[in-house]
């Protein structure tokens, strides 16, 4: 029996890098309600305060419920973590702008085509939240 048939394929990857948290959304992955929670519950044992911002970037063919995006904008809704969505072609950043402007979410949110340029800014914001809770 291969792995693979034993095993559901994860949608997402979820891990420290530096001062920041890293969000892989997998290929063909489907965000729901379920999946949305354990992301979620993910970046709260990795970050408990959510002070640490984070990266986001999916492969192909991901595709998340309206009821997940929801979910995600009122779970954050006091959260002060900055994210930075890394779009990597036309689709992507449409899909980034698109939840920006409609969801209106209630954290720091940017989309970024380039990996440095999000890095850049995540980090920035980062700083500026250490500063106000000082």
């Amino acid at each position: 029996m291969q792995m693979s048939d034993s095993w559901p394929a994860m949608a997402f990857e979820v891990w420290e890098e530096g001062e920041m948290l890293r969000l892989l959304l997998r290929n063909k992955a489907s965000i729901d309600m379920r999946v949305m929670k354990d992301i979620l519950r993910s970046m709260d044992l990795l970050d408990p305060r959510g002070a640490r911002p984070v990266l986001v970037e999916q492969e192909d063919l991901v595709c998340m419920s309206s009821e997940a995006r929801i979910l995600l904008v009122r779970a954050c809704r006091n959260g002060h973590r900055p994210v930075g969505f890394l779009a990597h072609d036309l689709p992507e950043r449409i899909q980034g702008e698109f939840f920006a402007r409609f969801h209106r979410p209630p954290f720091p949110f940017r989309v970024f085509g380039f990996r440095e340029e999000a890095e850049h800014w995540l980090l920035g914001q980062r700083a500026m939240l250490v500063f106000s809770l000082s």
